[in-house]
């Protein structure tokens, strides 16, 4: 590029006296503006070699030396200015002005082909390489509707950059709702359709972008976007696959685009995307498994997922790949559990075992919560004794018992244990493991988490370990967490906790110790308080009576 500018510059310079006279009304003029271009040139010729200037700065002499090449009736002057600001855009570090932009409009507007070319590559890296502040400036100047005009060049160069810069922009949603309302959508879809691998590229790459937007999923629906996605997906390109996957996987978060997506070629879209979870690239893996991850939130798709034989491969992901995909891999499983029908393909498959394996490694917060999700699905169904036998309830406390745990995680891993302590095997184990750590969890859970899903599911837990008979032992050194967990739900406005507090104290006054604290404390006159309120929750008010009676 150094080299090509310089010559071009050089070029300029030396035939600037050549030209004919053009027709002023005043001839004495003529010689001066050639020597505003001569000294133009040499102005930024200058600035271009300076190679110790690692940040340049566009100082506003140098913006006027580019103005005067941008707006001289010379056409190669033009080029060198689209050529002078395609490298300034390279190196400036400085953010972009409204000023610099009005000679890159009028470059990027010239009929020159070779002059658009270096204009959109220069607006391009502004976009990409300059500072956020650059993609607002560019898009107030009136940018768009220039570049999307220039999506219909015969130029490839020309077309790669303005899709590059239309992709970038696309970054902020703001611009993405603008972008689809200066009429982009139907030049990229066109241009995604190419034959040129980078022009369908940089064409996929804006449409996935556009996809981000809940707002602009039902426009590019409407414009045929999800037949190109899935077209593509058999690119031989990894980024294209890249980008078709996982713009499948945004319009698959919608439950109308659903039906869209995989009526195209009767469930096409899902053997592709089966196709693409043996692909070298991981991050294609990613993304395919987040797009069979939303389409598998409906039914039929969940049985058609496991049917084409997604799981031995979603089984290799979680051995060998990286933790952002093994999250994506366990996600897609956790919906694919959802169906009773595929309990058994799974089990059978050996993921019990490897989900443990998850749950023990640590800091994999995403896949421990879909791992936990799906021990809490197969659990729900009739496969809680399998759990238990292959280590998954084990598992499970280990990542419940881990301090380091968000929010996030303790709330699937409660949820799961809630599910599975129905089960009295389960109970059984639950009370045994750690030596009680797993009790005294729950109950500080129940009584200071800050998620009241946390603390419900917690409780929910508790309850179903009340059912058969607690060690004295674990009772009495958890009693005032206990009192104090139970008194907080007593008094909650939401009927469900005050429902599963009243449970847990009818099981739990069984014990000599928890009913003599029970009674002596303020819990009782709480207890007495609900059973005497007007009768609208009669089981609220049965439970009530019971605890009384048992605490006589």
């Amino acid at each position: 590029m150094d080299t090509i500018l310089d010559y071009c510059l050089s070029y300029c310079c030396m035939c600037c006296g050549c030209y004919m006279a053009r027709p002023y009304d005043d001839d004495a003029y003529e010689p001066l503006l050639q020597d505003e271009e001569r000294a133009a040139v040499n102005e930024l010729l200058t600035y271009l070699n300076r190679e110790h200037e690692k940040k340049p700065v566009l100082t506003k002499q140098r913006l006027k030396s580019l103005c005067v090449l941008t707006y001289s009736d010379n056409a190669d002057l033009h080029r060198s200015a689209a050529l002078c600001l395609a490298e300034i855009s390279e190196r400036i570090m400085h953010p972009l002005t409204t000023e610099m932009m009005e000679p890159v409009i009028v470059l990027l507007e010239s009929e020159d082909v070779e002059t658009q070319k270096a204009a959109s590559l220069a607006v391009s890296n502004f976009a990409l390489i300059g500072p956020d502040s650059n993609k607002e400036i560019i898009v107030e100047s009136d940018t768009l509707p220039i570049l999307i005009r220039l999506l219909d060049s015969t130029d490839v160069e020309v077309q790669c950059n303005a899709c590059g810069c239309i992709t970038t922009l696309a970054t902020s949603n703001v611009n993405k709702a603008k972008i689809v309302s200066c009429g982009a959508v139907p030049p990229l879809v066109r241009l995604a359709k190419e034959s040129d691998i980078r022009v369908q590229r940089n064409a996929t790459g804006a449409l996935l972008n556009l996809t981000h937007l809940e707002k602009n999923r039902e426009i590019l629906v409407a414009y045929g976007v999800v037949k190109v996605f899935v077209l593509l997906l058999s690119s031989k390109d990894t980024d294209i696959q890249y980008y078709c996957a996982a713009a499948i996987s945004n319009l698959a978060v919608d439950e109308k685009h659903r039906p869209f997506v995989v009526r195209e070629g009767n469930h096409k879209v899902l053997k592709l995307l089966i196709t693409l979870l043996e692909s070298l690239s991981d991050k294609v893996v990613c993304q395919a498994c987040f797009a069979l991850r939303n389409l598998s939130s409906e039914g039929d798709n969940q049985l058609a997922v496991v049917e084409f034989g997604a799981l031995p491969l979603l089984l290799q992901i979680m051995r060998k790949c990286s933790k952002e995909t093994l999250a994506a891999a366990v996600a897609a499983l956790r919906n694919l559990s959802i169906h009773k029908k595929n309990e058994i393909p799974i089990v059978e498959e050996g993921f019990i075992p490897e989900l443990g394996r998850v749950l023990r490694e640590p800091y994999l917060w995403d896949a421990h919560c879909h791992a936990a999700g799906t021990l809490r699905n197969l659990a729900a169904g009739s496969k809680t004794q399998i759990i238990l036998e292959q280590d998954g309830l084990d598992s499970l406390t280990a990542a419940f018992i881990d301090l380091t745990s968000p929010v996030s995680v303790q709330t699937e891993v409660t949820a799961a244990l809630a599910v599975i302590a129905g089960n009295t095997n389960a109970r059984r184990r639950l009370v045994k493991l750690g030596n009680g750590r797993v009790f005294t969890r729950l109950v500080n859970l129940a009584a200071q988490s800050t998620s009241p899903e946390v603390q419900y599911n917690s409780a929910g837990t508790i309850g179903q370990l009340t059912q058969i008979e607690l060690p004295t032992e674990i009772i009495e050194s958890n009693l005032q967490a206990m009192l104090k967990y139970l008194g907080v739900f007593l008094e909650s406005q939401e009927s469900n906790f005050v429902h599963i507090a009243l449970w847990t104290i009818l099981h739990l006054v069984k014990d000599a110790s928890f009913k003599k604290s029970f009674s002596e404390c303020h819990l009782r006159h709480m207890v007495q308080n609900l059973y005497e309120r007007p009768p609208d929750a009669p089981q609220v008010k049965q439970l009530a009576f019971e605890i009384l009676r048992a605490t006589e």
